[in-house]
């Protein structure tokens, strides 16, 4: 009987895969009565010197059992905290002129002069509808220029929620989190996800591209498109299991939630959170996935199954590269509690057995894993940083990084 590898890795997951060796988990944000979570939601960025800048949801703590520990939507507030030493120490904030700051639906600026995406301080922080902090169907972005000291917006993607190719399927409220890939001083590709309005887990994830500095927006290609009856592939299946009649047509599961990387030769490869459910069959399935486009984003091709996310809603995939060329994937196992890493050493062809970075989850209701939406970095000296929320008992409900050497993997 042949196994398939997402078999293989879910197998390996629950023989207690063992650890890094050398690991330093170090608390980015937590207070005593508050609530953090969500950095992919909200975006990471690395600049110059080894300095780190992390978003996150701030808010009240509230228990939930089954759910968030979080206060109401409207105590939620969009935070930064800033590393200048590489992950070791940090200092978070509430940033002005910043998401949120403008109402749900804000009024959006046109961008007049070009946006210079290669400037060495660049940050975007791009906003949708669907998730904590964010209500705009329309989605919008933020800018800064001098490392997320200063921000400029909000800046809209023009009618792109009227595109025809988001028409079609009925997919009007865009769902993006903060993914993006600086291709030259004017140019730049953004992932956004759209789905159906108000129906969760719709999601399909498709490029949008700026070859003018951010003052128009083209809709490039889908990485997971619609399944379309006519266009669709009928015998596509996502290789989850060895039983092909279990295994889900990669247009009818959730794709959302990605980041991508641009590599040396000019091809990108995105890895991105996925979900299958089935209710009369009594599936749910949650992995992560990677795809890789060898024509600037236009066409997008699937490579192969990341990982496996665990049970209930899965987790969001972070991704980068190590010193020595590997691609790197961390992201969040809720089933277990645990953050997990996993390398390719064939540009996301195919991925190792998973290792365990942190599995020492607690929460107060114990009911709820509630964790990972990880981001990932490289510093100067080789080492990772991987920045996610979690919680333990003696340090609950925050934003925490681990930082290691790769090398030992």
């Amino acid at each position: 009987m042949k196994i398939s590898p997402f078999t293989i890795i879910t197998l390996l997951m629950a023989l207690n895969l063992s650890a890094t060796s050398s690991l330093q988990h170090v608390v980015v944000y937590q207070q005593e009565g508050r609530f953090a979570g969500w950095p992919a939601n909200n975006g990471a960025w690395m600049f110059e010197g080894d300095e780190l800048l992390v978003g996150f949801t701030e808010a009240p703590y509230r228990l939930n059992p089954g759910g968030h520990n979080i206060g109401d939507e409207a105590d939620q507030r969009s935070w930064l905290a800033r590393s200048t030493d590489g992950g070791n120490t940090w200092r978070a904030y509430d940033p002005e002129h910043y998401v949120g700051d403008f109402g749900d639906e804000p009024e959006l600026q046109p961008v007049l002069e070009p946006i210079d995406f290669s400037a060495p301080q660049f940050a975007m922080r791009v906003v949708g509808i669907g998730y904590h902090g964010s209500k705009d169907p329309r989605g919008h972005f933020f800018i800064s220029s001098d490392g997320g000291q200063d921000w400029k917006g909000p800046y809209g993607f023009g009618d792109l929620v009227h595109h025809p190719e988001l028409e079609k399927y009925g997919m009007t409220e865009l769902t993006p989190r903060t993914d993006y890939l600086v291709l030259d001083r004017d140019s730049a590709l953004i992932m956004v996800s759209a789905r159906i309005p108000g129906e969760f887990g719709t999601d399909r994830l498709f490029c949008l591209r700026t070859s003018d500095g951010g003052r128009s927006f083209a809709f490039s290609g889908w990485v997971v498109p619609p399944y379309d009856p006519v266009l669709s592939d009928p015998d596509a299946r996502v290789p989850l299991t060895d039983d092909p009649a279990l295994n889900p047509h990669p247009s009818k599961a959730r794709a959302v939630m990605s980041q991508s990387f641009l590599l040396a030769d000019g091809s990108m490869v995105t890895a991105m959170r996925r979900r299958y459910r089935d209710d009369e069959r009594g599936i749910n399935q949650n992995w992560v996935d990677a795809y890789r486009s060898t024509d600037g984003g236009h066409s997008w091709k699937f490579m192969a199954v990341v990982g496996d996310a665990g049970s209930g809603n899965g987790n969001p995939p972070a991704l980068n590269a190590t010193a020595d060329g590997r691609l790197c994937a961390v992201f969040g196992e809720r089933e277990n509690g645990r953050i997990l890493v996993t390398y390719s050493s064939d540009e996301g062809r195919t991925w190792t057995a998973p290792f365990v970075l942190r599995d020492d989850f607690w929460s107060e209701d114990m009911e709820t894993n509630d964790l990972g939406y990880p981001r990932l970095f490289r510093r100067s000296d080789g080492k990772m940083v991987a920045l996610y929320y979690f919680s333990t008992r003696k340090n609950p409900h925050g934003i925490f990084a681990t930082i290691w050497d790769p090398t030992e993997h």
